[in-house]
């Protein structure tokens, strides 16, 4: 994948934990039940963004 669409993932699935949280407060459900898995799906996902982006930098580039 290009660095350009990896990060075009990592901001879809950002939004969508957003939209998914406004629902859950909307609903007026306890926020106990939905802050905590959403704030493990945002780590998780800038760790995605992470690993993804090293995968798909070359061996032996450097930003000198």
């Amino acid at each position: 994948m290009s660095r350009t669409k990896i990060f075009a993932a990592y901001v879809v699935f950002d939004l969508l934990i957003v939209l998914g949280v406004l629902f859950c407060m909307f609903q007026r459900m306890q926020v106990s039940k939905y802050l905590f898995p959403a704030m493990v799906l945002f780590v998780l996902n800038g760790v995605w963004l992470v690993v993804m982006t090293v995968r798909s930098t070359p061996p032996g580039q450097s930003n000198k």
